[in-house]
């Protein structure tokens, strides 16, 4: 099979018996737990009445734009990080056909709208960091740090947060 890598602009080609077996250790490492049932179809009926509820934000005819005709559960892809030992996965979520995609999709472009805020905290890209750097005015008192966002949640214990 052929896959993207996680990072560059790379391939893999792989047997998928082995992209399945470091998807499945990813699954089983991390706990991951089977759910009785497909939650979807109770999700989308509750989406569907937030919408309807939501007269002033969304007419009726927006309402059924806004909800997915077959909604499935997020599926899990792989991004196989062939810089690491073991080749472990970077794990990407395929939201479009969640219930929430489209209205969640919608929503976004409203917030936006409203609230015009700059973000100086995103970059574009490392070359649009690296052109920003050197407009700064650095001495030896400044310190630049990266945060990668699991260096955010390190107390949440994992326990309280599957509860």
């Amino acid at each position: 099979m052929i896959t993207q890598a996680h990072k560059g602009k790379t391939l893999v080609i792989m047997y998928k018996r082995g992209y399945h077996n470091i998807v499945h250790k990813f699954v089983t490492d991390n706990k991951f737990q089977a759910i009785p049932r497909k939650p979807t179809d109770k999700y989308q009926k509750q989406i569907t009445q937030t919408i309807k509820q939501c007269n002033l934000i969304f007419n009726k005819e927006q309402t059924k734009h806004l909800t997915q005709r077959n909604p499935e559960p997020p599926t899990l892809k792989a991004q196989v990080k062939l810089h690491k030992a073991g080749n472990p996965i970077r794990p990407v979520i395929i939201n479009r056909n969640a219930p929430s995609y489209k209205a969640t999709k919608k929503l976004n472009k409203i917030l936006q709208q409203h609230l015009k805020e700059d973000n100086h905290h995103t970059i574009i890209s490392s070359t649009t960091l690296a052109q920003d750097l050197t407009k700064l005015n650095i001495n030896t008192k400044h310190r630049l740090i990266t945060l990668d966002i699991k260096d955010l949640f390190v107390n949440i214990p994992i326990t309280e947060t599957i509860d």
